[in-house]
């Protein structure tokens, strides 16, 4: 399966697994009311009949107060020869060169060596399973800001070529991940227009902040700036326009 093909899958089970969610969500918050100690979570395993389509459902809430409305997130297994990981359909924005914005498909494959890095590096929690370590970041990390690469932040970035030249910056941390961008064609293998294609972005190394240097922060602190200042700019001659 192509990442089009991976995307329209997934997007086509999200119906029932939306369901699922709110189906399973009393239950989730009276057993996390009881809970003591927190953060508490929850993962319910839904397969989906037409598709045979496996997803965990996360539950999780980071303080007692969230209990009654836990952040939801949902998930599904890729399990193969040789790859297992987990992997989520979203929908982001892109800016094009003319500078209108339009949606981008993406889908975000978690291997399980990124989520012991994550866990090793950030949670420190030897009981959890890779599962869980996804629910626990996933939940987390709800907001991935894409940072243009530099050799500030990597020095070897550029022996990846241009499947390397983003870093992803996240609620508990810096992210490291390779890209690949699929266009959008029909069955001829035509470009088909105002489709922007799908970004497959592979979580592949995890770096707390305090782990970093000085001179990496700083680089992707100059990266984020150039980017405010760009979209300040889009935003004012949007209002100008």
């Amino acid at each position: 399966m192509n990442c089009k093909e991976i995307y329209n899958a997934i997007e086509h089970d999200f119906p029932k697994v939306k369901y699922r969610t709110q189906y399973m969500m009393p239950k989730v918050v009276k057993e996390l009311e009881k809970e003591l100690k927190f953060p508490a979570w929850r993962i319910c395993k839904y397969t989906v009949p037409e598709s045979c389509n496996t997803y965990n459902l996360c539950y999780y809430a980071e303080f007692p107060e969230n209990a009654q409305s836990p952040t939801n997130i949902h998930y599904c297994i890729v399990d193969t020869d040789e790859v297992v990981a987990i992997i989520r359909a979203l929908t982001g924005k892109y800016l094009k060169p003319d500078g209108a914005i339009t949606e981008l498909k993406q889908i975000h494959l978690y291997t399980y060596h990124f989520l012991e890095q994550y866990n090793n590096r950030f949670l420190k929690n030897n009981t959890l399973s890779h599962e869980e370590i996804a629910c626990m970041f996933i939940c987390r990390n709800r907001f991935i800001t894409p940072t243009r690469m530099n050799e500030r932040i990597n020095r070897n970035f550029k022996k990846h070529g241009r499947f390397n030249s983003y870093v992803y910056e996240v609620r508990d941390g810096v992210c490291f991940a390779q890209t690949s961008f699929e266009d959008a064609k029909d069955e001829n293998g035509n470009l088909i227009p105002d489709d922007v294609g799908t970004l497959l972005i592979l979580f592949t190394t995890f770096m707390n902040e305090n782990d970093m240097s000085e001179e990496q922060i700083k680089g992707i602190e100059d990266e984020q700036k150039i980017l405010f200042k760009t979209i300040d700019k889009l935003f004012f001659r949007n209002l100008v326009e």
